[in-house]
């Protein structure tokens, strides 16, 4: 009686199973006839059943069956017919499924082996070949890209950064290998750089800064988003008060851009403020050791040495490097002519004003007349580069011409010093002025 009982349970439990390949069956037969809606709701049925022994492949099938639906809406885009709703929730369905498939496949038997059978191609019955979970999922690597896109253009930017941040993480989806996960990031740099530099932007926008910290490396890889990135990078350090990641990533900027002023600026600017003499006199030796080709450093070091430590020789070969890799650079030629200003108000308490030492005075203006002669050609040659600049030269070539009043070119500079004036108070412009004077660029030796 026992034996029958027993074979009897056999016999029903054989029977729950085969009905449950049937329902799997009946979902394929469903989905091959593009009833896909009830397809979905007999494999989930299936899925739902504790009795059902293929989990994995009825997992497998439901994120084909989305995978379809996906499909056809991919089809619709071009025709401006696209269910993006219908779109984000396949897709989404479709990741999960063959994620959980992947899961399931890939876990022990009762008796601790591991039978992968759903990751590479199979075929389940002769209605159906499948791909695998593997290669079902590796074609979907743009799909959360497209799903950000949608939803950004719903003004959804929480549920656009939500798409971005699973774009960038599927690589790493368990179904691939750490190998095939660092081959696809690889292999399509490009796009994940413009993925990870929009993820870094919406956390940007939403001050999310370890976020931005995560994915900002991808911006800043990208010579299009480079900028971008160093800013938000530089930015979230010191929202979470890192002023050490700041200077670092500041030294970095200067290196990576080295057309960038800004970000030499606001490093000395740091320093001067904490009055970090040694600190900013070893930043700027460690800039130029590092990148002795980069204009920027030269530049900084220049600026470090003739506004923090006063040694305007060294700042004006500096300059000079920075000239010698590229003689238009405005900065370097309007600051080479304020290492001789500069220099001229440092000693200014050892020059006698006495007019009635007549000697003495007239050595020492002719002392002081030299500085302004050196000088005098950078900031035309900075007029000359920047003529709409005239914040930065106006005010300095003004006091030069004043200052230069002397012997046979009185006159001239009494005159250029009029003009300099009405060209800052607009009444005159730059180019006026350039052409009036015959004003050229020049090459002036130290």
């Amino acid at each position: 009686m026992k034996k029958t009982l027993l074979s009897l349970l056999a016999l029903m439990a054989t029977a729950t199973t085969q009905a449950q390949d049937m329902k799997i069956f009946k979902a394929e037969s469903l989905m091959e006839e593009k009833n896909y809606n009830e397809a979905v709701a007999v494999i989930k049925e299936c899925i739902s059943n504790p009795k059902t022994k293929k989990l994995a492949l009825a997992y497998h099938l439901l994120g084909e069956i989305n995978s379809r639906i996906l499909n056809d809406e991919i089809s619709n885009l071009q025709s401006g017919k696209c269910d993006t709703t219908r779109y984000i929730n396949a897709l989404e369905e479709a990741i999960e499924a063959f994620t959980k498939s992947n899961e399931i496949d890939q876990a022990p038997n009762d008796k601790g082996k591991v039978k992968v059978r759903y990751l590479d191609a199979f075929e389940n019955s002769s209605l159906v070949k499948y791909s695998g979970n593997k290669k079902r999922i590796q074609g979907m690597l743009d799909y959360y890209g497209y799903a950000a896109n949608f939803e950004n253009q719903r003004k959804n930017q929480e549920g656009a950064l939500k798409f971005f941040i699973k774009d960038m993480e599927l690589p790493k989806n368990p179904v691939f290998t750490q190998e095939e996960t660092a081959e696809i990031y690889k292999k399509r740099q490009s796009y994940y750089n413009k993925i990870g530099y929009y993820t870094a932007m919406l956390s940007y926008a939403k001050k999310d800064y370890n976020q931005v910290l995560k994915y900002v490396p991808y911006a800043i890889a990208d010579s299009s988003s480079l900028r971008d990135g160093y800013l938000m990078k530089m930015d979230a350090h010191l929202a979470l008060k890192d002023t050490a990641a700041w200077v670092q990533t500041v030294k970095e900027a200067i290196q990576a851009m080295p057309n960038n002023v800004a970000n030499c600026q606001n490093l000395l600017k740091y320093y001067d403020d904490h009055k970090m003499n040694n600190e900013a006199k070893e930043m700027a030796e460690e800039l130029v050791q590092k990148s002795p080709n980069n204009k920027i450093s030269w530049y900084t070091k220049g600026c470090v040495y003739m506004n923090t430590l006063k040694q305007y020789n060294v700042a004006r070969e500096s300059f000079q490097k920075a000239l010698n890799i590229d003689k238009d650079f405005v900065y370097a030629q309007f600051n080479m002519g304020c290492t001789f200003v500069n220099e001229l108000m440092s000693i200014k308490d050892q020059l006698v004003t006495d007019r009635t030492k007549v000697d003495q005075y007239n050595k020492d203006m002719a002392k002081a007349r030299e500085y302004y002669r050196k000088a005098l050609p950078y900031f035309e040659n900075a007029l000359i580069l920047a003529p709409s600049k005239a914040a930065l030269w106006g005010y300095n070539l003004q006091t030069v011409y004043y200052n230069l009043q002397d012997g046979a070119q009185k006159e001239l500079m009494q005159k250029k010093e009029a003009d300099m004036k009405k060209v800052m108070e607009g009444q005159l412009s730059s180019e006026e002025f350039i052409a009036k004077y015959n004003i050229a660029q020049t090459s002036p030796s130290l």
